[in-house]
């Protein structure tokens, strides 16, 4: 019975250093590699901001880590059309776009998203969704407050 609970211990234990030790990779830089993800990525932000402010945005990425079929996205985005985007009023802050995303299915898909927001409103949500690799989020983000 000793030998069992050895086991169990030693499985959940080689379980948490594995979790740990996801690869992240950097799709800030669009590549033959990454190409057909990074612009899915895109595509479904693009999606989704453009229901809320029919328009097609072009994005400029900043930061696009992915790991464990996670992606956190950051960057600034302009119209398609090249004419200026002017917000609606001072509740906005042109031109930042941060988005948390998820590959289901085969199929990414935008969990949460801010765009032009004057708060930082993805402040610690790595702890609202413990299965996306913190590091994902870079370094000395606010999504990894309270971590």
């Amino acid at each position: 019975m000793k030998t069992v609970y050895l086991f169990i211990a030693f499985s959940l234990a080689s379980l948490c250093v594995c979790a740990q030790a996801v690869k992240i990779e950097d799709y800030k830089v669009k590549t033959a590699a990454n190409a057909k993800d990074r612009t899915a990525m895109l595509d479904a932000l693009r999606a989704r901001l453009y229901k809320e402010w029919k328009l097609t945005f072009e994005f400029y990425v900043d930061h696009l880590g992915v790991g464990n079929n996670y992606a956190w996205f950051t960057g600034s985005a302009d119209r398609k059309d090249g004419k200026e985007l002017v917000m609606p009023d001072d509740s906005y802050d042109c031109c930042h776009v941060e988005a948390l995303l998820v590959k289901k299915n085969g199929k990414w898909v935008v969990l949460e998203e801010g765009a032009f927001s004057t708060d930082v409103w993805y402040e610690a949500i790595a702890k609202k969704y413990p299965a996306a690799p913190k590091a994902i989020f870079g370094k000395d983000s606010p999504a990894l407050m309270d971590y």
